[in-house]
C-alpha cells in the first residue's frame, strides 16, 4: 500500500510542479521585462526579445537579417518607431536547424510571417536573398542590424562583410552559442574579436 501512494505521488507531482515553475516564472518575467511576450513560434528566449525591443527604442532603423515567422521581428517592431526591414527569403537553407526545413515543407512560412506581423505600419519586407538586399542601401543609412539568418560560417561572415558598412551604431546577432552554432562565434570573433553577449545574443556598437 506505502509504495503504491509513493508511485502515485511520483507520477502526479511533477506535473504540478511543472504547472507552479512555469506560473512563477511567467509572473517573474511579467514584472522584470518591458516586453510583453509574443506566443509566435520561435527559438527567441524572453529576456532576448525584451533586449531586442528596448535596444531598437534607441534606433529610428532596423534591419532584421533572418526573420522566419516573426518572433523577433516583432519584438523589434514594438520597439523602434522608425522603420524595421525584414530581410528573408522564408526558404530552409543547410545552415538552419532541420525542424525548420520540416516546417517550410510543410507551412507557408511566408504567410505565417504576415499574419503575425504584417499590421505594424513601421514594416518593410524584403523576401530575397540578404546579400542581394545590402546592395540596395547606402553607407552608414541604418541604425541598428540584426542578424539570425544562416547559421553556417561562410554565411555569417558574408552576412557581416554586407551589412556593417551599412550600419551607423549597432551590429547584433542571434545564435552566439559555440555548442550548437560554431560558425557563428567563428565568424563573429574573427571580425569583431570580444565582443559583448546577452544570453545568446552578440553585439558590437560602432
Amino acid at each position: 500500500m506505502k509504495e503504491n501512494i509513493i508511485k502515485f505521488f511520483a507520477k502526479i507531482t511533477p506535473t504540478w510542479l511543472k504547472k507552479i515553475r512555469r506560473r512563477i516564472i511567467r509572473e517573474l518575467e511579467n514584472k522584470r521585462f518591458k516586453y510583453k511576450n509574443n506566443s509566435i513560434a520561435g527559438e527567441m528566449r524572453r529576456g532576448e526579445l525584451n533586449w531586442l525591443f528596448l535596444t531598437a527604442k534607441k534606433m529610428n532603423s532596423v534591419v532584421e537579417i533572418g526573420s522566419w515567422k516573426g518572433r523577433s521581428t516583432h519584438a523589434l517592431l514594438s520597439g523602434c518607431k522608425g522603420t524595421v526591414y525584414a530581410v528573408d527569403h522564408f526558404k530552409w537553407v543547410k545552415g538552419e536547424q532541420i525542424c525548420s526545413y520540416e516546417k517550410a515543407l510543410q507551412e507557408n512560412i511566408f504567410q505565417e510571417f504576415l499574419k503575425n506581423v504584417g499590421h505594424f505600419e513601421n514594416l518593410k519586407v524584403y523576401k530575397m536573398d540578404s546579400l542581394q538586399v545590402a546592395r540596395k542601401f547606402k553607407d552608414k543609412s541604418v541604425d541598428m542590424v540584426f542578424i539570425d539568418a544562416d547559421h553556417s560560417y561562410e554565411a555569417v561572415k558574408a552576412d557581416i562583410e554586407a551589412w556593417l558598412p551599412k550600419v551607423k551604431k549597432l551590429i547584433c546577432g542571434h545564435d552566439y552559442e559555440p555548442k550548437n552554432w560554431p560558425g557563428v562565434k567563428q565568424a563573429v570573433d574573427e571580425k569583431f574579436g570580444k565582443v559583448n553577449t546577452v544570453y545568446n545574443i552578440w553585439f558590437h556598437y560602432l
